[in-house]
């Protein structure tokens, strides 16, 4: 019996350095650590000194410090690094020479917050303490507190990303669009029908979209590129008339809204305003092919004369530009993106006003749809 009390008195004054040994959402904060991966630069009087960190495995990360000799560009090994997760604990290995027989010394993370990262070891004299802290996209900031003697030294090191290291994102993306169908050139004219209208009148419809992104990053930190599938809904309002002479007489008449679903496959390059900065601005090709069109409203002839009928109004593959801006809302790879940009067709979809027409000179009208998208997107990789 005398056995188990001490057995339980040790274990209860044992309890702490257990619940030290942890910390809440570890595997949550070792993500926010694969952040390190890559080179990071610092330029001092003695040679460049360069921090460099690679990812091993899903819980390990190995890193080193070199020094680039100014003199005639060697490269001197300063420390060696690891981070490792394991269960609910985060080491830091420390190997320098000189320090713990050259054997790698485990720092343990004992503190996540906004000011950084941080280990510590204070069985050690210097150092204690080592915290890791990114100043934006571009700066690390490294610190390390130790003692000597009974002086406390304290060390400040902030590095620049060099290279931003090659991957991909797989994102999700959905939001809202606006857009018109445009008309430009002559089309058929006719002033005995109800609408006067010399040429169609066109306004504004609101749509939806929805697809995903993969996104391959350069690794240089300024360039991107987007492949893009999805499904994009258009709308837009039509009102126009014409007659057609031929053997019979047939009189036009739309004042339609058409609601649309065009699967688009888009490649969009991405260009970084700063490297690795929020704010990017992006251009490129898309095509598209129509799935589904529909109306609402009045048409002549009537739809159930499948010749003329208003659904068969358009052509069924487009092609075009896309241009506008992202900006990266969180501070990780795992944040949202925000986007808005302009879509423009450069093809001539009418399938309508050219069906008889003799001299393209009088009847050489254009029908393209031109909008914007607002939409956001997510990385799934990231998550």
């Amino acid at each position: 019996m005398l056995i188990q009390r001490f057995a339980l008195s040790g274990l209860f004054f044992m309890l702490p350095l257990f619940l030290s040994a942890q910390i809440e959402d570890a595997d949550i904060i070792f993500r926010e650590l694969r952040v390190l991966d890559g080179v990071w630069f610092m330029p001092q009087d003695r040679g460049d000194r360069l921090e460099m960190w690679a990812f091993e495995d899903d819980s390990t990360m190995v890193g080193r410090e070199v020094r680039i000799k100014q003199e005639d560009g060697d490269t001197v090994l300063l420390k060696s690094m690891r981070l490792e997760l394991r269960g609910e604990v985060i080491l830091y290995h420390l190997t320098v020479r000189g320090l713990n027989n050259n054997k790698p010394v485990p720092y343990e993370l004992v503190l996540a917050d906004r000011d950084g990262y941080l280990f510590e070891n204070l069985e050690q004299d210097n150092p204690q303490k080592i915290r890791y802290r990114q100043l934006g996209r571009r700066e690390l900031q490294v610190t390390t507190e130790g003692k000597r003697g009974n002086r406390t030294i304290t060390e400040e090191y902030v590095f620049e990303r060099e290279f931003t290291p090659a991957g991909v994102e797989f994102r999700v993306r959905g939001g809202i669009n606006m857009f018109a169908i445009r008309t430009t050139g002559n089309f058929p004219q006719s002033d005995d029908l109800a609408f006067v209208a010399k040429n169609p009148q066109t306004s504004p419809g609101l749509g939806w979209e929805l697809g995903t992104q993969f996104r391959f990053k350069g690794s240089g930190g300024f360039i991107s590129v987007n492949a893009e599938l999805g499904l994009m809904g258009k709308s837009s309002a039509l009102k126009a008339s014409f007659t057609e002479f031929d053997d019979s007489i047939i009189n036009y008449v739309r004042d339609v809204n058409y609601h649309q679903v065009w699967l688009t496959l888009a490649v969009v390059p991405e260009i970084n305003l700063k490297r690795d900065g929020r704010l990017t601005i992006l251009a490129g090709p898309y095509y598209s092919r129509l799935l589904f069109n529909s109306i609402s409203g009045t048409e002549k002839p009537a739809s159930a004369n499948k010749l003329f009928d208003a659904n068969n109004d358009f052509k069924s593959n487009d092609f075009g530009l896309v241009a506008g801006f992202q900006y990266r809302l969180g501070k990780n790879e795992a944040g949202g993106t925000l986007g808005l940009r302009a879509n423009l067709g450069l093809s001539n979809l009418d399938a309508l006003y050219n069906r008889h027409c003799d001299d393209p000179a009088f009847c050489n009208g254009r029908i393209n749809w031109q909008g914007v998208s607002l939409y956001y997107s997510l990385n799934l990789l990231g998550l």
